[in-house]
């Protein structure tokens, strides 16, 4: 009897009791942390950018010890080194070119795994990718939270609530938590200045309050200019609103500028002390091709882009094009997203909701100036930053529709909750065929086969050195010194037979990466056409410094040049 009652007292507490709204909330997160689990074991493939990778082994070597330094060797930071009179490492190679935060984050994701570092030949997911893909899922779920809270101080609960829900049914957030890119981390910390910048807007007759919520919002915009530098762009909008939002102007912009360099100053000052440059290696992005780094100017050991590359108008000329053409998808196909291009036109009666949406299209304008500057590559990529906006842009677009559905005075509260239903279908379609579609294949294939990648560590221990067209990749699963492909033979001898990073480069492997590009336009008269008997099969060494080659899975797809047989088993 006394178990019954116990039991009768439970469920009172949970459906109406005083501690139902933390049960529910409980059991809700509960739900959702499963729901993350399963779409992180049955979707994921493993990491499959190459900015991904690059940070990851950045965070492997952070976790054990070694710094800020890097397996993968850019050509473009041997010639930066020597430029500013520096001397070439030999052993921890400092990176210069990737975002510091990042890495730092999954740093400590990968030391619990440690002991497991070493890719097996039956993992075909390294653990690895899955302690960085579920970090950033803990990341966009803490974001989705304070997203909520950004809701709340702008229109109701109710809304916040369901704009909550939406974005937790959007497939473009949950493909970006599995690529390992730092785009959730970064919608977590826009989430914060989101929030922070709202509040000082509705608590503005405080005086000290708002500055100290602009500071903080500045140190945040630090943080996430540490993620991605195109950032800048988007603080600069953001800088621009508060001067002429905030009194007194002048005290409240030096505020939150002075925070945002307090932040960023001291890793400028270390890329400098290293390299000579502020920026190290990233500022190059500006005056070369977009999304030609890993391809383009960083294979050259002579010299970088020059000035003469820079075409800032025609860039934006062709990403407005861009952009509009592939706006639907780079908004993970949310239909409620959309709309709120459509509620500008639209009177919101909270005075700080009508007003933060203007801030909210000129940080998305300087968004888009970023990504026009640097260049998008597909939906899901290191540079695509539409994605930080969906939040906010839902929560604008869904407040429009509900005040659009309350003009049809229907008095049946079951139509308020088809449409809602509606809604939610509308926005989760792109999940649900994910989820329901099931995988093709269980690798990132092509190019990336991790444990025929993991066999170059076997091949060659931790002194040698690579050289490859996918340096990310080898230098992640084989954990081995990888030299990005140079952009010419000449430059590949010169590194190795002057031994510039302390050995020579005893290992040339080609992949997909080259090997699947367009024969004519990018091997034979593009930017591979030095290594063209080397890519094309059979390949011809006669008089290069790796005589002896074999083919490698998959399908010969990949060839690994060498100095002497590395693979034929011996007794």
């Amino acid at each position: 009897m006394k178990q019954r009652l116990n039991l009768q007292e439970i469920l009172h507490a949970v459906d109406q009791g005083s501690a139902a709204p933390f049960i529910r909330a409980a059991m809700f997160a509960a739900l959702i942390i499963t729901l993350s689990l399963l779409y992180l074991f049955v979707q994921f493939r493993g990491l499959g950018t190459p900015t991904a990778m690059d940070q990851a082994q950045i965070a492997r070597n952070i976790a054990e010890g070694k710094g800020f330094s890097t397996l993968y060797i850019r050509p473009l930071a041997i010639w930066q080194l020597q430029q500013a009179g520096k001397p070439v490492p030999t052993a921890e190679f400092p990176d210069v070119f990737q975002s510091p935060l990042p890495p730092f984050l999954n740093a400590l994701p990968l030391k619990l795994v440690q002991a497991h570092w070493k890719l097996t030949p039956v993992d075909l997911v390294y653990i690895g990718d899955r302690m960085i893909a579920g970090t950033a899922v803990l990341c966009f779920l803490l974001s989705v939270w304070v997203w909520f809270l950004v809701g709340r101080r702008l229109f109701d609960a109710k809304l916040a609530v369901l704009g909550s829900a939406i974005l937790l049914l959007t497939d473009v957030f949950w493909q970006f938590s599995l690529s390992g890119l730092p785009q959730m981390l970064m919608l977590l910390l826009f989430a914060g200045v989101s929030w922070l910048t709202v509040g000082a807007m509705q608590d503005a007759a405080s005086f000290v309050g708002t500055l100290v919520r602009l500071f903080l919002a500045g140190l945040l915009f630090g943080l996430l200019i540490l993620c991605h530098g195109a950032m800048v762009w988007i603080f600069l909008a953001w800088l621009l609103m508060a001067l002429m939002h905030f009194q007194p102007r002048g005290v409240a912009g030096l505020v939150a500028l002075a925070a945002v360099l307090v932040v960023t100053l001291p890793w400028m000052a270390r890329n400098y002390s290293i390299c000579g440059n502020p920026l190290g290696l990233a500022g190059y992005e500006l005056v070369a091709p977009a999304n030609t780094a890993e391809s383009g100017y960083l294979r050259s050991i002579s010299e970088p882009p020059p000035l003469s590359g820079i075409h800032p108008f025609n860039r934006l000329k062709n990403a407005v094009f861009e952009h509009a053409e592939n706006l639907f998808p780079f908004l993970g196909m949310n239909i409620v997203a959309l709309v709120f291009f459509v509620s500008l036109l639209h009177r919101f009666k909270s005075p700080t909701a009508a007003l933060f949406r203007w801030g909210v299209l000129a940080m998305w304008a300087g968004a888009f100036i970023g990504m026009a500057l640097c260049g998008v590559d597909g939906a899901v990529s290191s540079n695509q930053l539409h994605v930080l906006f969906i939040p906010l842009f839902v929560f604008y677009g869904l407040a429009f529709l509900l005040v659009l559905f309350g003009r049809l005075e229907t008095t049946q509260p079951v139509f308020r909750t088809a449409f809602i239903v509606v809604l939610f279908l509308l926005s989760g379609l792109p999940l649900l065929a994910t989820l329901f579609s099931g995988r093709n294949i269980a690798i990132q294939w092509p190019p990336y086969v991790p444990p025929f990648i993991a066999v170059l560590g076997d091949w060659y221990d931790s002194k040698e050195i690579l050289a490859t067209d996918m340096p990310w990749a080898t230098a992640w699963y084989a954990q081995r010194r990888s030299v990005l492909l140079p952009k010419s033979v000449k430059d590949f001898n010169r590194i190795s037979d002057f031994r510039l990073l302390g050995a020579p480069v005893s290992g040339l492997y080609l992949t997909p990466v080259t090997g699947n590009q367009p024969l004519f336009s990018n091997i034979y008269k593009g930017a591979y056409t030095d290594w063209v008997f080397f890519i094309t099969r059979p390949p011809n060494v006669q008089g290069f410094s790796l005589p002896v080659f074999t083919p490698l899975p998959i399908d010969g797809e990949c060839i690994l040049f060498a100095d002497r047989d590395r693979w034929s088993r011996r007794e």
